[in-house]
């Protein structure tokens, strides 16, 4: 009963909208890409003649949390990772994981000013925000509201990380427990 509203799905269907020549990208970690995710949403929400080259960026993650966003070994990995979306004469790219639109300015310098990039974070808010108009549970004002960071994992990690990226709203973070099935 409770909505639920993806990255993948959400990035997909932007990147779809955007695309002038038909000829898209993603780039992801590798387990994103290995899955297989971005090509069965592709084909669900993209449409005829539109192509997509799925390129899995293992060590941006990496970088993104030790707060290194630029600098000659950023670049050069990044380059060497994106060769194939070059190579592919894409016009738009979706970052599919939700620490590179850190990397923006290094990807776009790689890619080419020409590309849309579309941030599947970006994307899956302006849906989140879409759904609960929809639902009528959009507040109009955010100056009462109260947020609650939870993290099955290392709390005081999450917390250290989420400040450096997220800035000083991430004060406290909870420890959550999943339900196991």
């Amino acid at each position: 009963s409770i909505p639920v509203v993806g990255v993948i799905d959400a990035g997909v269907k932007a990147l779809a909208k955007v695309t002038q020549t038909g000829r898209t990208g993603v780039i992801g970690t590798v387990g994103a890409i290995d899955s297989g995710a971005y090509d069965v949403a592709f084909a669900e929400f993209a449409g005829e003649g539109l192509e997509l080259v799925s390129a899995a960026c293992p060590g941006l993650v990496e970088f993104v949390e030790r707060g290194e966003t630029s600098g000659r070994q950023v670049a050069l990995l990044t380059e060497r990772l994106l060769a194939p979306i070059v190579k592919a004469d894409v016009d738009a790219l979706l970052l599919g994981c939700t620490h590179y639109p850190f990397l923006a300015r290094t990807i776009a310098d790689v890619v080419g000013a020409d590309i849309t990039l579309v941030s599947s974070a970006d994307e899956t808010a302006f849906e989140i925000r879409e759904r609960l108009g929809q639902l009528d549970l959009r507040r109009e004002s955010l100056s009462d509201a109260q947020h609650r960071f939870l993290s099955s994992g290392d709390i005081s990690w999450f917390e250290d990380l989420g400040r450096r990226l997220l800035g000083p709203e991430l004060a406290t973070a909870h420890s959550h427990e999943w339900p196991r099935p």
